[in-house]
């Protein structure tokens, strides 16, 4: 049997979104993603985080394919470029719900209708939700957390696909600007977990996303193989590498005494993904001095952009 997808007209009868895009020196596919999420969201604010002037010709595009587009000036970082366009939309549009996304992100044709009919329901089982996020980004499924009256929670989702309702930013506030990037995703996760709200999936709403550089574990020139399957691990820069530790040493003192578990299992995680980079990455001597400081600075409490001496070590 055929299942007929919601148009907008649909939509706009029942509620109103607003899709939040952060952009840095974003490729011309985003202005086809744009005109894609017009026929299931009202409004798109796309930020333009500190692009250089080469992306002056793709921001143009976006707005003659509808996009609001705001121009940063510098670059601020993924937390501060999502609160600028949430700001934008609550003044000018005052939507329903807000959905936030990557510039490399593109989501299913009724992902808006699929996450609003997971609310719903959940709105009937007495369940308050903080938001709904993706099932699965490029085939592969969302972590699991505890379940919440048959709701599946995502364990550690990332920011691209949450489907937010308005009063949720009202309740917790908006995203961790002074995290610059990573982590920002996880820190508004808890604060919806801590303010009762739950994180649940929503079924069907999946995500075609870019999940960044993968890189092969290799021994003496050799593959590395475990029970028959080559070992990969996510490779990061030097400088994402800081955030990294930077931004998740700050969420273990942040919620390690509300959510011991999932402060727990996010450890171990973490701790498995470094394993492997240290090991079989190249510029492994800047990725531990990248690490090293950011442990450092997590544990003072520093936050905010990379200083810039470190980033010019370990550029």
């Amino acid at each position: 049997m055929k299942v007929a997808h919601a148009t907008l007209a649909d939509i706009n009868s029942q509620f109103t979104t607003a899709a939040v895009i952060a952009a840095f020196k974003p490729a011309a596919t985003l202005v086809h993603t744009v005109v894609a999420l017009s026929r299931q969201i009202n409004h798109i604010v796309v930020v333009d985080d500190g692009s250089p002037a080469s992306s002056t010709q793709i921001f143009a595009e976006l707005e003659k394919a509808g996009a609001h587009v705001i121009h940063q000036g510098s670059n601020q970082g993924i937390g501060a470029a999502l609160n600028a366009g949430v700001m934008l939309a609550e003044k000018s549009f005052h939507p329903d719900y807000f959905i936030t996304l990557d510039q490399d992100s593109v989501l299913v044709d009724d992902y808006v209708r699929r996450a609003h009919q997971t609310l719903k329901e959940a709105a009937v089982a007495g369940v308050s939700v903080g938001f709904v996020c993706a099932a699965s980004y490029s085939g592969h499924a969302s972590p699991l957390w505890k379940n919440v009256d048959g709701f599946c929670q995502a364990f550690d989702p990332m920011q691209s696909g949450f489907f937010i309702p308005r009063q949720t930013i009202s309740t917790v506030g908006r995203f961790a600007a002074d995290f610059f990037i990573d982590g920002v995703d996880s820190d508004f996760t808890m604060r919806c977990r801590d303010a009762g709200l739950a994180t649940i999936i929503g079924p069907g709403c999946t995500i075609e996303h870019d999940l960044g550089e993968r890189g092969q574990a290799q021994l003496f020139g050799r593959k590395v193989r475990v029970l028959g399957r080559d070992i990969g691990f996510n490779y990061h820069s030097p400088s994402r590498v800081y955030y990294i530790c930077r931004n998740g040493t700050a969420l273990t003192k942040r919620y390690l005494r509300s959510n011991p578990g999932w402060v727990g299992r996010r450890l171990v995680e973490e701790a498995k993904a470094h394993l492997l980079r240290f090991l079989f990455s190249p510029n492994r001597v800047k990725l531990l001095t990248a690490a090293i400081a950011g442990l450092r600075d997590g544990f003072t409490g520093k936050s905010g952009r990379i200083p810039q001496p470190l980033e010019k070590r370990l550029s």
